[in-house]
């Protein structure tokens, strides 16, 4: 009786979550296919403020563009993956040129990342993200296109040319447009594509065999520290101020991805990010020294992930420090737990459904009147 009684339970418990990834991922993709066109609809009726004023153009974008990924940011915070930020303080940033880097494990570390800035007023509307190419294949590549984000190409045979063309982009849309915080991600793929390449370089250039990273590649930080870095945080200028290293950790050891924040299968957890902040100046300019840095701060990276999934408990100690600058005095974070304003979903829900509508309507309004002409 009692085993019946616990098979019983466990059959309904699984049919819950059953239930519920299925309505989970019909609204998660609904939610897709009536945001993006209505946000694009929005984005091709304000060009011709573009011809007057371009500043007004792009910080009307840029409200659109956050708005749009706050869409992204629930689909993670109501399934209860929620982001742990950890380290030095980093939201007196906000407003500064900042570079910011990320370690890259899944699927699931873009949408996490939105949900993390997008909890800031005035963060996600004035960011650039240099992406892999193929997210431009996806259905938000054309939203990222539109806002101006960065498609980087690697391999050997498109890498020289794919860096050329972003020190362009630097000098033409993320300078003129104003854009706060640049987002890179240096190892040119997720772990588990580039962990087997990474080790085998490793081993034949006696660099550290990392499990937890692959060894970053230096080609894209080159090339903005060349075009878009200030020489001293201090400086009067409008160009990058400040580096952001954040280190992404999951549970355990074990990524979220896409497929489950749509559908919320697994249990609630938290995902922590980890956030280290430089003086551009702390950063080196020549390749050698500079691929040496980043090596260095991977390395770090490695023991940190490394100690957490053996103990369970986050470490703050593995800040080594260039004696040649002073160290930056910040508040530390210690734990706090993203959170959003949930009227704010709501509104923007209302405003992306509302929306759907008036443009239905004025493309049903637009088929009949070209109906009634011809017949």
């Amino acid at each position: 009786m009692e085993h019946n009684t616990r098979r019983f339970r466990l059959d309904a418990e699984r049919l819950y979550i059953g239930l519920k990834a299925a309505f989970r991922i019909f609204t998660c993709t609904l939610n897709n296919f009536y945001c993006i066109p209505v946000h694009m609809c929005w984005v091709l009726l304000l060009q011709p403020i573009k011809w007057v004023s371009e500043t007004t153009y792009w910080f009307l974008e840029g409200i659109m563009f956050r708005w749009l990924l706050s869409m992204v940011a629930l689909w993670s915070y109501s399934a209860g993956y929620n982001v742990v930020e950890v380290g030095d303080d980093v939201w007196d940033l906000i407003e500064e040129r900042t570079l910011v880097l990320f370690n890259h494990q899944s699927t699931s570390d873009v949408p996490l990342i939105m949900a993390a800035f997008n909890s800031r007023p005035n963060l996600s509307n004035n960011i650039m993200w240099i992406m892999d190419h193929v997210f431009k294949l996806t259905n938000f590549g054309i939203v990222s296109w539109a806002h101006g984000d960065f498609f980087i190409h690697g391999g050997k045979h498109h890498r020289e040319a794919s860096l050329l063309e972003l020190g362009s982009h630097l000098q033409k849309f993320y300078i003129p447009r104003k854009r706060k915080w640049l987002v890179l991600f240096p190892e040119g793929g997720f772990l588990k594509n580039r962990k087997a390449s990474s080790q085998s370089y490793a081993k034949k250039n006696n660099l550290p065999v990392l499990e937890n990273v692959a060894l970053p590649r230096v080609g894209a930080l080159k090339v903005i520290v060349d075009n878009a870095a200030a020489e001293q945080h201090t400086d009067d200028t409008d160009k990058i101020k400040y580096l952001l290293d954040v280190t992404i950790a999951y549970p355990g050891g074990r990524p979220l991805d896409l497929p489950t924040i749509f559908g919320g299968w697994r249990p609630a957890c938290d995902t922590i990010f980890h956030y280290r902040r430089y003086n551009i100046e702390e950063i080196p300019k020549d390749e050698e020294t500079l691929t040496k840095w980043l090596y260095a701060r991977y390395e770090e990276k490695e023991a940190i992930l490394q100690e957490y999934y053996d103990t369970g408990i986050f470490p703050d100690a593995y800040t080594t420090h260039d004696p040649k600058f002073e160290p930056v005095e910040t508040r530390r974070l210690t734990g706090q737990r993203v959170v959003h304003d949930t009227l704010e979903f709501i509104l923007r829900h209302i405003f992306y459904i509302v929306s759907t509508w008036i443009w239905l309507s004025f493309l049903y309004w637009v088929f009949t009147s070209i109906c009634q002409l011809v017949w």
